[in-house]
């Protein structure tokens, strides 16, 4: 469903960019929804307490689904591929690569994923696997989902008034550099996951 809401909201971004953009939020509340949810508060487009609102069901909801679905699979993910579209939704590589960063840095790395550009669903489905407690994944996802969402919003506002005061050149640049962190961000953990997991295997 979750990724079902995200294709439905492609075809219709031409309709809900301009007078639906909570509607948008909520069939695809992502890091570029954000900041463009952003600007739009920016211009009187949109009013930031129905954004925040349209957000949380997905944005929290869809990932707290992958966590259950690993603890739901722990075992069968321990032994073998999972057959099907269970196989495609938690791939045992991934979710391995995931559980060797959890083990390497504890789910305070749950907080950090949600900040990158980072898989969140698999990270959540690495920690039910892991038999990572839900008085310790909960607080953790949902600090960091509520920290990048404010801090994309609020980027999206700064770079509505550079666009405003300096043109789209500059908005452009700002743009591609914080999609550059974001990435670097993630591929940083990804790397510290890949030595996690390549130690436990030895």
């Amino acid at each position: 469903m979750r990724a079902l809401l995200a294709i439905v909201a492609i075809p219709l971004v031409p309709w809900l960019y301009e007078e639906h953009v909570a509607a948008l939020v909520f069939l695809r509340p992502t890091k570029e929804v954000f900041l463009f949810a952003g600007f739009s508060v920016r211009e009187g487009n949109a009013w930031l307490p129905v954004i925040v609102l349209a957000a949380l069901p997905i944005l929290l909801g869809g990932v707290w689904i992958f966590y259950g679905l690993g603890r739901l699979y722990r075992d069968e993910l321990s032994d073998a591929e999972l057959p099907g579209l269970a196989g495609r939704l938690l791939p045992k590589e991934r979710i391995e690569q995931m559980q060797g960063l959890l083990e390497e840095r504890g789910p305070s790395v749950v907080f950090f994923g949600r900040l990158a550009a980072f898989p969140s669903t698999l990270m959540a489905a690495a920690a039910g696997a892991s038999g990572v407690p839900p008085r310790e994944f909960l607080p953790a996802d949902t600090a960091g989902a509520l920290v990048s969402m404010s801090a994309l919003l609020a980027a999206g506002y700064v770079l509505g008034e550079a666009y405003d005061e300096a043109g789209p050149w500059i908005t452009a640049v700002g743009v591609v550099v914080l999609a550059g962190l974001l990435v670097m961000l993630g591929r940083t953990l990804l790397r510290s996951g890949s030595g996690g997991t390549a130690t436990r295997k030895a």
